[in-house]
């Protein structure tokens, strides 16, 4: 009895100090942001209690309901990007015996990148007079296709195109691992069937390899869903709101105008959907699974 108590004693103190820091950096600060979402303060009056007005205030801001749209425009076109570039390569590069790790590699420099270096290359790289992509068009005579590509038009795309790029090789190196640790057995009994090309990446691969996926695709929703970044960095929510996301919004917010209870009730509002939409991929992943 006094060992099984010392047991759980010792098991106790070693598990204290990172159940401190987690509740310390975790629940402590969502609980803190949802206090203060129902008062009113600039960071130098004092605090009035408002109850739920932040909310109503907050679904009534025309702002606010389009940073909603265009974070779910980013999240969208960054599951498509991201997943099927990424599997793609990773298909090329997975059979490669010889210099298979310098594929890897320069794929997924970009992901150690910082977001500022990132950001500023490609704001560049779209810029309308000496941009990489308009000098291209211009070089091939394709004048007339040249745009600018951060205008209200394209903004979007081009802030997806940009995370693809910082993002895919993280992606690749995930689904290479997972397709390497396919049964080979599996793979030679599907060719024996006739399984080849697309047939054997659509029934046999993908199932295989469908708990990677689901990981990769609550990353990318979840870091869709808080995308704040590239957006501030390359156009700071514009030009006129029209990449404003929810994270965006909910920093100028806070930090611009020193509505802070507004924005913390925006970002409540961001660790909801957050949680929900994390737990309602896990559930259809996991009656997909029972399924097969």
């Amino acid at each position: 009895m006094e060992r099984a108590f010392g047991n759980k004693l010792a098991i106790a103190i070693f598990i204290a100090p990172a159940l401190i820091l987690f509740t310390l950096v975790i629940p402590l600060p969502i609980l803190h942001s949802f206090y203060m979402s129902l008062f009113k303060w600039d960071m130098l009056s004092t605090m009035t209690y408002v109850g739920f007005e932040n909310y109503k205030e907050l679904f009534s801001d025309g702002i606010f309901l389009s940073s909603i749209w265009h974070t779910i425009e980013i999240t969208v076109l960054s599951l498509i990007f991201q997943v099927t570039l990424g599997l793609f390569l990773a298909l090329c590069i997975v059979n490669i015996i010889k210099g298979r790790k310098y594929f890897q590699n320069a794929f997924f420099i970009p992901n150690i990148l910082s977001s500022a270096v990132i950001g500023i290359l490609w704001f560049f790289v779209y810029n309308y007079d000496f941009g990489l992509i308009n000098s291209i068009l211009k070089s091939i005579g394709l004048d007339s296709l040249q745009q600018e590509w951060l205008s209200q038009k394209y903004v979007i795309l081009a802030l997806s195109i940009t995370t693809c790029w910082q993002w895919v090789g993280y992606h690749m190196i995930l689904y290479i691992a997972a397709i390497s640790g396919i049964s080979q057995d599996i793979i030679e009994a599907a060719i024996v069937d006739g399984a080849q090309g697309l047939k054997m990446v659509t029934k046999i691969i993908i199932p295989q390899i469908r708990p990677v996926l689901r990981v990769s695709i609550v990353l990318i929703i979840t870091g869709s869903l808080k995308y704040f970044d590239m957006a501030w960095i390359m156009t700071e929510g514009g030009p006129d709101f029209a990449s404003e996301t929810i994270a965006t919004y909910i920093y100028r917010t806070a930090f611009n105008k020193l509505q802070y209870g507004l924005g913390s009730a925006a970002s409540t509002f961001l660790f909801v959907v957050s949680i929900l939409v994390t737990v309602l991929i896990n559930r259809f992943a996991a009656k997909r699974e029972e399924v097969y």
